[in-house]
């Protein structure tokens, strides 16, 4: 009996989906994706999941339509993306873009990850971190979107772009392992710099511990970096409505003042380029910012040394 069989049905399903709605969003529950155990040629659905990645490739390269199936698998050792990526023979970016892995450096273990068999790139139209929008607005600009297959994966919608990969501008916002912005580019302009400055209420000449960055009230505040949200904090007399971050186990943390509303909660796990807030007025301010601060082992940064502004 041939053992590629018993994988029959869940070909069938699929291929009926795309069959019968070749231009509509195609809604997948990943509680019926096959698990794999182990990502060992023993286990079983991974050596299948490897044959119809081969033949995807080989199809591909013979300019036919590849079969694109969803496996899924729970990381139990300290595979990186990278490791990941290699030991499926899918790339790096095809996993990432799918499973919301913004790091190479990710801590991966007991993470269920989606692993598809094509290899590719999705993207979502509503996404909430920096890269995702960053990936979404560049395919935009290149003419990319709205005509692939579309997947709604529990209520996450992706459109994949098959076959392709990051550009070298994507890779290298990708790969870069340095601090990202707390405002997306085109949305602020610096209004006091780290330093010595003039106090605009006392009119004292004292030590300004970060950046301000001024922006529309409203506007979303990202994680620089993965990291732990170590206060929240409500209603301060000076910063408002502020979020620290722990990052680094705690060696390095970040300050966001202002807030006109917080998006996150005491001791929650935060990735870089998550929304954790929105630019306000709140506490002592001269008008909409977000005053932003950076610290090693509790001394403050100048942050334009650590950003890419």
């Amino acid at each position: 009996m041939n053992k590629r069989l018993i994988f029959l049905p869940l070909f069938f399903f699929v291929c009926h989906i795309l069959l019968a709605n070749p231009s509509k969003i195609i809604h997948l529950d990943s509680s019926r994706f096959p698990e794999i155990e182990e990502l060992k040629s023993t286990d079983i659905l991974f050596k299948e999941f490897c044959f119809i990645v081969e033949d995807n490739y080989k199809l591909i390269a013979a300019d036919k339509e590849p079969q694109l199936l969803f496996f899924k698998h729970v990381v139990k050792d300290d595979l990186t993306l990278l490791g990941l990526a290699a030991r499926c023979n899918i790339p790096y970016e095809t996993i990432a873009t799918l499973n919301a892995i913004y790091s190479t450096t990710e801590n991966l273990e007991n993470k269920v990850v989606f692993l598809p068999t094509v290899p590719g790139i999705f993207i979502k139209k509503d996404g909430k971190s920096t890269f995702e929008i960053f990936l979404y607005q560049n395919a935009k600009e290149n003419s990319l979107t709205n005509k692939n297959l579309c997947y709604k994966i529990d209520n996450v919608s992706l459109e994949f772009l098959q076959n392709q990969r990051l550009s070298s501008t994507e890779r290298a916002y990708f790969l870069d392992s340095a601090l990202g912005l707390p405002l997306a580019k085109g949305d602020f302009w610096v209004s006091s710099e780290f330093g010595k400055r003039k106090n605009p209420f006392s009119g004292e000449w004292k030590n300004h511990n970060g950046i301000d960055f001024a922006a529309k009230e409203g506007t979303p505040v990202y994680a620089v970096k993965d990291g732990k949200v170590a206060l929240c904090k409500k209603n301060d007399n000076i910063f408002g409505n502020y979020i620290i971050l722990e990052h680094d186990n705690g060696s390095m943390t970040s300050v966001y003042a202002h807030l006109s509303k917080m998006n996150v909660h005491q001791s929650k796990i935060v990735k870089k380029g998550e929304i954790i807030g929105f630019v306000g007025q709140s506490g002592m301010v001269t008008g909409a910012h977000l005053h932003f601060e950076i610290r090693k082992g509790g001394i403050p940064m100048d942050p334009q040394k650590k950003l890419k502004l």
